[in-house]
């Protein structure tokens, strides 16, 4: 290291002697040296020694450098056009592989200047799939805020407020960032330093005016105000418990919104050390029994993020910076704000619905180490006897730890078939199987091809799915086509393939329901429904050999984790594609003069669980609801379900005496499926304004029946309530 920094200082003597023709040439000399291997230190150092250079000479030299990644670079920090910076970036980086988040902001700028809003969004968002540091975001934060108003491929639209006992300034715009990498469009509110209680107790805070969807809470150890050792722990964790609880209370009862509470941390000095774990009343006891009951009596609206493991990440001796505390009464540290924000970031996008389904994985370097189609079954590398295997049989293990909890698993590989499968047949130290695998496709086609008909096969969007490759060419190639596809950035190392998946937090949930983790299985029953379809002379005879049932059931604890589960991931088949919290599909739900249905269905091969959700609400003309949603999981497609729901949906509504339904339609770009379902089910258009269009339909007198190949085995309470 300190025989580099001399060559360069040597180097920097030299340049800055010559004057500007000898020195151009000598810096031609070194790029014609370096060739095709970037060496970002040297053209660093050039870039400082060249700026000194006249604009127009500069500018001639600039045309005639050699096109390598060091000469594109070097066009890059040196051209006085601006317009010509963006076709500089691009063949810059069309010539190495290299993703240095600081460059791509730098492309994201240029882009930026020129208008090209959505693509200098795209370039800010793959910097911010990177382990960047807070400096980065310090200065990318003029940009992400210019960028946030102006992108319009956002997933989903809050308002999140972040309320905090000391410093929140530093974190806000980390949060920004990560909003405008993971497409929410959010509108935050940041409470005033130190002012929990007051804005939440206050009906004229500016808490209470802004109505959040979401409520960050930001807290720390220092909250807690304990002494070394606390006399009656557990009288003290109760006391403190019931008062988080009642201002949980508070928030969802005014604002029907979704709160993050962290857990606690702990000290990062402790005088009792060992102490203070054994003790009745230690410190670090008291956190730990808090922190267990903080976690076993949050209410369903209340997701508890783990503090203490985000402290564990980032390191103790990084987490506390006493001098940002004494100065600024800020905690954590700045170096620890993105670990910690991005936790705030997993329960947002759990609480949306933009948690990833399905973890697609390539082969070759990536499960095992080695080429199975060129190395054979001996010569590839996986599990006891080498590092190597050791760390790919260890991500294995990871990813069947996820199928185990509902996350679908796909390989999309460059092989032979039969080569691809052979690993997963006969290799004895293959923690995955064949049948661990939802969809399997190995051929010589072009990826993006192979994800997008494996989106189709599943029936899922392509929003769903987290893309693995240790090759980047193929991880650019995904990138640059499939934007909505969250691809991984891998390192040249396997010992970091694991970190580096589990870092971004893709496929963070807040509940696990009985769909979750009998979703593997529903994929295998689909493909034997499929072969059963194929087989079937007429869709009739298919649905009549299936003996479909179904039924609706009222809202309630049992249910409410899946309820808001499908509001919040349909996206096909959801009319009006309305999202909710927890607390806003409760306070639905429970409206005493609306409908609300849960909808499960079966066939003679099993249960595809809860599928189907509608919400009727009054409105002012007396008699009559309005859709406020209707949707259905797309594995239900093609089996009448949706007119089964508008059987039970027009039942209800003969038995509460409402004459009139009101159907709303707000087109989206993913919910074309159902822009004719009204039209379909015999309401008239009333209507059209702004982003949605308006139906009604008189209720018959007499219950209907559409679906005429499910048998109705609803309990009659289901319709009676609402």
């Amino acid at each position: 290291m300190a025989d580099h920094e001399d060559m360069d200082r040597v180097l920097s003597r030299r340049l800055r002697a010559l004057d500007d023709p000898a020195r151009l040439e000598l810096a031609r000399e070194m790029l014609e040296r370096l060739g095709n291997h970037f060496d970002s230190d040297a053209c660093s150092l050039l870039v400082e020694e060249l700026d000194r250079v006249s604009g127009p000479l500069l500018n001639v030299w600039l045309d005639t450098l050699p096109d390598t990644p060091n000469g594109a670079w070097l066009r890059t920090q040196l051209l006085s056009d601006k317009a010509a910076l963006v076709p500089a970036w691009e063949r810059f980086f069309s010539l190495q592989a290299r993703r240095d988040p600081l460059d791509l902001l730098a492309w994201s700028r240029a882009l930026s200047a020129t208008g090209a809003y959505e693509d200098a969004a795209q370039k800010l968002r793959l910097a911010l799939t990177q382990d960047v540091s807070y400096t980065f975001v310090a200065r990318a934060e003029k940009l992400v805020r210019e960028l946030a108003g102006l992108v319009r491929s956002n997933l989903r639209r809050c308002k999140i407020a972040v309320l905090g006992s000391s410093t929140t300034n530093l974190i806000v715009p980390v949060l920004h960032a990560l909003f405008l990498r993971d497409r929410i469009g959010a509108e935050i509110y940041e409470g005033p330093y130190g002012s929990i209680e007051q804005e939440i107790l206050d009906a004229q805070s500016g808490l209470a005016r802004f109505r959040p969807d979401i409520v960050m809470l930001v807290m720390h150890w220092r909250d807690l105000h304990l002494e070394a050792v606390t006399q009656n722990e557990q009288v003290w964790v109760s006391r403190f418990l019931e008062e988080r609880k009642a201002s949980w209370k508070q928030m969802s009862d005014s604002f029907a919104c979704h709160i993050i509470q962290p857990s606690f941390d702990y000290p990062a000095d402790e005088a009792y050390g060992h102490l203070a774990d054994v003790l009745s009343g230690g410190r670090t006891r008291v956190i730990d029994l808090l922190n267990l009951r903080l976690r076993e009596e949050a209410p369903a609206y209340v997701s508890i993020i783990n503090l203490a493991a985000v402290q564990r990440q980032v390191g103790t001796k990084r987490w506390e910076d006493e001098l940002y505390w004494t100065r600024y009464r800020q905690h954590p540290s700045t170096e620890a704000l993105p670990e910690l924000a991005e936790t705030y970031l997993s329960h947002v996008r759990a609480i949306l619905g933009l948690s990833r389904k399905v973890l697609v994985t390539d082969l070759d370097n990536t499960l095992w180490k080695g080429v199975i189609g060129e190395d054979g079954l001996d010569g590839i590398c996986i599990g006891p006897g080498s590092p190597e295997g050791e760390a790919h049989l260890h991500l294995q293990q990871y990813m069947l730890d996820l199928k185990r909890r509902g996350i679908l698993l796909a390989v999309c590989s460059k092989n032979n078939f039969d080569d691809a499968q052979l690993p997963f047949l006969q290799h004895p130290h293959m923690a995955l199987r064949l049948e661990d695998f939802a969809a399997f496709r190995a051929n010589w086609e072009d990826k993006v091809a192979n994800l997008r008909a494996m989106a189709q096969d599943l029936s899922l969007g392509l929003d769903s799915f987290v893309f693995l490759d240790d090759n980047p060419l193929e991880r650019e190639w995904v990138r640059s086509k499939l934007p909505e596809v969250a691809v991984v950035e891998l390192g040249s190392s396997p010992f970091h393939y694991l970190r580096q998946l589990d870092r971004g937090h893709y496929f963070e949930a807040l509940s696990l329901s009985g769909e979750d983790l009998a979703r593997a299985d529903h994929y295998r029953v689909e493909a034997q429904r499929a072969s059963l379809h194929e087989s079937s002379a007429s869709l009739d005879d298919f649905l009549q050999k299936l003996q479909l049932n179904a039924s609706v059931e009222i809202i309630s604890a049992k249910n409410l984790a899946r309820v808001t589960q499908l509001v919040n991931k349909t996206n096909q088949f959801n009319v009006t594609a309305r999202r909710s919290t927890e607390a806003q599909v409760c306070a639905l739900a429970e409206n005493p003069q609306g409908w609300a249905g849960a909808f499960q269905m079966s066939d003679h091969m099993g249960s595809y669980g809860l599928i189907g959700v509608l919400f009727c609400l009054p409105v002012d003309r007396a008699g009559t609801w309005e859709i406020d949603t209707w949707l259905m999981s797309c594995r239900a497609l093609g089996r009448q379900m949706e007119k089964f729901m508008f059987d039970r949906l027009v039942e209800a509504a003969v038995v509460r005496g409402v004459g009139h339904i009101v159907g709303v339609y707000r087109p989206t770009a993913k919910n074309g499926l159902v822009r004719e379902l009204y039209d379909q089910m015999g309401f008239r258009r009333i209507g059209e304004s702004g982003d949605e269009v308006r139906y009604e339909l008189d209720v018959p007198a007499k219950q209907v029946i559409t679906a005429t190949h499910i048998r109705n085995v609803t309990a009659s309470a289901a319709l009676t309530k609402p």
